[in-house]
């Protein structure tokens, strides 16, 4: 090409840190192939981030070493979960084509899945009428006032974020549509009261992200966390919005780094979401 005032200096760059891609998988299951295969075109246009949505109600699809029932129990089927040499791949794949991988682990509702497993775990484990404890079926959150609890999310993190924090700066720790409802149902609360629920959570929260500060990684949780529940996050915390877009400038307003992927661009909830960080 002729350029007739040469020489040219041009200088470019993205408007957004984070450009990202969400992929649910628990809900749609993905070969690995077809992953990698979603990281080479976030590569080719220029995305830098990939957010797995690794776990949900439907489904648990990754193998846990520390806890293999869970996905045996909990997948689709046999065969349907992604082993630790897979995420592994996964990461390093995403690492070198300049794409960080960012795994989320949805508690401490959307855990239905973990109560084929661990049942004692989980309150209002498929509840019927499903329209009375949650969002969409199968209904289940993990209990929220249990030494047990602590106990499987403490070993659960603590077998899974030395294998994260090699690759990725962000760990995603879910806390959205959590349903008061279902609390009822639970014998370590027995109330759906929020002025009861709040500081169980705050409890809940401030445990699950230490263990993800002592990994060396900053958590991510989703605008319920801090919208609806009104919870102390800390400086760290990466607040991700989905409900409406005029919730994103209340996140930042509260002085908080927000992911945005808001569902008023699509006609239904898609297991596929734009993200843009600011």
């Amino acid at each position: 090409m002729y350029c007739n005032i040469a020489p040219v200096n041009i200088r470019d760059g993205p408007k957004f840190a984070h450009r990202g891609v969400n992929l649910d998988v628990a809900r749609n299951w993905f070969p690995k192939e077809t992953i990698l295969r979603t990281i080479d075109a976030l590569s080719w246009n220029k995305f830098n981030r990939f957010h797995i949505h690794m776990t949900d109600a439907q489904s648990w699809p990754i193998d846990i070493p520390a806890l293999p029932e869970l996905s045996k129990k909990g997948a689709y089927q046999t065969g349907l979960s992604y082993t630790p040499q897979d995420i592994e791949d996964i990461q390093i794949y995403g690492i070198y084509r300049g794409v960080e991988v960012i795994i989320e682990i949805d508690i401490p509702g959307h855990t239905t899945a973990i109560g084929f497993s661990h049942p004692e775990l989980i309150t209002a484990f498929r509840a019927e009428s499903w329209h009375d404890y949650c969002g969409e079926p199968p209904c289940g959150q993990l209990k929220l006032n249990s030494t047990a609890v602590y106990d499987f999310i403490t070993k659960l993190f603590n077998d899974l974020l030395p294998r994260v924090s090699p690759y990725s700066a962000y760990f995603h720790t879910g806390g959205d549509e959590i349903d008061a409802r279902d609390y009822v149902l639970d014998e370590t609360v027995k109330s759906s009261d929020t002025a009861v629920l709040t500081p169980l959570l705050q409890k809940f929260v401030n445990h699950s992200h230490d263990l993800v500060r002592n990994a060396g990684l900053a958590p991510i949780v989703w605008e319920e966390m801090l919208l609806d529940w009104n919870l102390k996050l800390g400086d760290d915390v990466v607040v991700q919005v989905w409900s409406n877009s005029a919730n994103l400038k209340k996140v930042t307003a509260l002085g908080h780094k927000a992911l945005f992927g808001s569902v008023d661009f699509w006609v239904s909830n898609p297991p596929l979401k734009s993200l843009a960080y600011h």
